[in-house]
């Protein structure tokens, strides 16, 4: 995967497992329910390590947790918000928590997070994003990551660096032909061409470098693909932009 940072856990350091953890999720769900910033930041710290060694006793309790996960993404400290990254990405990698809408605020409020102002934020963002497209199904990757709509480059460059690194661990070639898939191959195809004439140089050669891959891929069924899910002006911007010249031909072979 396209990734473009390593191992961003200082807030997290890895502990020995808890002797009671039965006892450990009592006060964690205590702890939540309090008004102390500080108790509510020891429960998100005691919760990872929970996940790392003991999920089971985690998963009943995930929805205050990832509800907290959210409140701590909108704060306006930045340690505060670090720590809601950093657990994010723990709890992707452990827990594989997919509940929606929870999941999808916490992916996109990840998303805003790449265009901060601050880099070891921006970073642990990444860093959080890249944990939950290596760790989810595919498909639910790719709609989460399309539901995030932003204006800002960085998002859109984050968002289509993520889309690639998800279709390449998910097979370039299955996308493309899987029934099951259509939807994801669908979001992706017209996310990419969205952005393929952005405004910003980076978003358009990210968004051209996965069509690139999934044309190298198989060119006639990337092409068909095209013809089945953008629509016809969406379909002259590929032809503009990816040499995608047998258009014409694959209408007909469709009867479109």
């Amino acid at each position: 995967m396209d990734s473009i940072i390593g191992c961003v856990t200082d807030l997290l350091n890895e502990k020995p497992p808890f002797e009671n953890p039965h006892e450990v999720i009592k006060l964690i769900i205590n702890r939540l329910k309090n008004n102390n910033l500080e108790d509510h930041k020891k429960a998100l710290c005691d919760a990872v390590q929970l996940a790392r060694h003991h999920p089971d006793i985690l998963k009943p309790n995930m929805k205050i947790i990832n509800t907290k996960v959210i409140d701590f993404l909108n704060y306006q400290r930045i340690q505060v918000v670090r720590l809601a990254c950093q657990t994010a990405g723990e709890l992707f990698r452990t827990m594989r928590c997919v509940d929606r809408p929870i999941f999808d605020h916490i992916v996109v409020g990840l998303m805003c997070k790449t265009a901060d102002k601050n880099q070891q934020l921006r970073i642990d963002a990444n860093w959080a994003l890249d944990k939950m497209v290596i760790s989810v199904p595919l498909l639910v990757a790719i709609k989460a990551l399309a539901g995030c709509r932003h204006k800002n480059p960085s998002v859109k460059v984050a968002q289509l660096r993520l889309m690639h690194g998800a279709v390449v661990i998910g097979d370039p070639k299955k996308i493309l032909i899987s029934p099951g898939l259509k939807e994801a191959r669908r979001l992706v195809l017209r996310n990419c061409i969205t952005a393929i004439e952005d405004s910003n140089a980076d978003v358009r050669f990210k968004s051209k470098k996965l069509l690139q891959l999934l044309k190298k891929t198989n060119y006639e069924v990337f092409s068909s693909a095209l013809v089945h899910d953008v629509s016809w002006d969406e379909l002259k911007l590929a032809e503009k932009n990816l040499n995608v010249d047998n258009l014409a031909e694959v209408l007909k072979k469709n009867g479109m």
